[in-house]
């Protein structure tokens, strides 16, 4: 019987934990200074191989003006676009987080964007702003 409850316990857990996930981030708790110096990955840069594959912030800005047919030439130069961190979701085809400040618009704007290719001939081919 206490391995009925166990296994109980942990679908209960993992039911709670999908509903409270997207709840913590929504609403932006913050879990005060300690848990920041507590946590394992505080400080920790980018691994080299990350910045290696993953698209420049020029590539990623040309690929967000290209996708989303804006004038590259009008607005081009009071927008930058700055890629934050990417992760691998398929053979050929990574997701990433970008920060974008468009010169026509106040203020950054997250963006999620999925990319194909290699590095080096990255192509976005969705992007959504968050």
């Amino acid at each position: 019987m206490s391995g009925r409850s166990f296994l109980l316990g942990i679908t209960i857990g993992i039911l709670i934990g999908i509903y409270a996930a997207p709840l913590v981030g929504r609403h932006g708790f913050d879990f005060g200074e300690s848990s920041k110096a507590a946590s394992p990955l505080n400080g920790l840069m980018e691994s080299a191989l990350d910045v290696a594959i993953r698209p420049t912030d020029e590539t990623a800005k040309g690929e967000l003006f290209r996708l989303s047919n804006w004038d590259i030439s009008m607005h081009g130069t009071g927008s930058t676009v700055a890629v934050k961190r990417c992760i691998s979701i398929g053979k050929d085809s990574i997701a990433c987080e970008l920060l974008a400040h468009l010169g026509w618009v106040d203020g950054e704007k997250r963006v999620e964007a999925v990319f194909e290719g290699k590095p080096g001939a990255w192509r976005m081919v969705a992007a959504r702003a968050s």
